[in-house]
């Protein structure tokens, strides 16, 4: 009888250490769950690098870009090691509410919508929406939405650049499509004649498809846009109000110029292809 009290305890004894480092380990980690397929926001690359991290998956490379580097920043801040989720776009909130990631940095826009599920960071970045089309296109030379009338306008699905599709005069909206690449695609093949696009974003497309080129829009002749439309910001869980306190305060730290600078680096070190 007292042996086996005594295995018993023991046994007791190990399973809770095994427990208290399980839970130890996670509290050293901060997980990030992102595309890794929208540069320079993100990307996916083979090779190791002093700014990219592996990717948690066996066989899935390195992750990259802009958000990594904010990612990086957050989990330094916080005294944690970052690990990356490559996950889809419309898997980042689900991975989000059950607990398969901490956080999302990713490009994503704080809207009415989304805070119903989930808490956001103070944005990140502040960028533009503008037009891709192809160098032969009749919209080459477009500048302003008035010169699209009647185009067919195509766009990434369950994102804010689907909803702006419709502020261009008779537009042939055409049915979202789940990533850039083949949003890209679709004008390369002449079956959209333009997409809508974050303006770093559209330098990265442009820089790997010579046939295209961005159209930028003067004031007051572009889309309408409030600041939170043109922000990224960082997504937590609802409930995680300490970590969005610690995200916001940490971001405070990185001026502005030094988040150009991130960008403008993101861009030049982005693949090729």
């Amino acid at each position: 009888m007292n042996r086996l009290f005594s295995m018993t305890v023991l046994l007791g004894l190990i399973l809770s250490g095994c427990a208290q480092s399980t839970q130890e380990a996670a509290v050293e980690t901060i997980t990030v769950g992102l595309e890794c397929a929208y540069a320079p926001f993100n990307w996916t690359q083979v090779e190791a690098s002093d700014t990219a991290v592996a990717i948690d998956e066996d066989g899935a490379g390195y992750c990259d870009g802009y958000d990594i580097q904010v990612a990086q920043t957050i989990a330094s801040g916080l005294g944690r090691t970052l690990v990356v989720k490559k996950i889809g776009w419309d898997g980042l909130i689900p991975a989000l509410t059950n607990g398969e990631i901490d956080m999302i940095v990713a490009g994503m826009t704080d809207t009415e919508e989304r805070r119903q599920s989930i808490s956001f960071s103070e944005p990140y970045y502040q960028s533009d929406m503008v037009l891709i089309v192809r160098n032969d296109s009749v919209y080459a030379t477009a500048t302003s939405l008035q010169d699209f009338n009647g185009a067919a306008v195509i766009a990434q699905q369950n994102t804010f650049h689907d909803t702006v599709v419709d502020q261009i005069p008779s537009v042939n909206h055409l049915t979202p499509l789940g990533s850039f690449a083949l949003l890209t695609n679709s004008v390369v093949n002449a079956e959209a004649d333009a997409m809508v696009s974050e303006y770093p974003v559209a330098l990265s497309i442009v820089a790997s498809n010579p046939g295209l080129s961005i159209v930028q829009f003067a004031a007051g002749s572009g889309f309408e846009l409030s600041f939170e439309d043109t922000t990224v910001s960082v997504a937590v869980a609802l409930d995680a109000t300490d970590l969005v306190a610690s995200i916001n305060e940490i971001l405070a730290g990185v001026d502005a110029a030094t988040r150009n600078q991130w960008m403008a680096d993101a861009i030049d070190r982005q693949p090729a292809e």
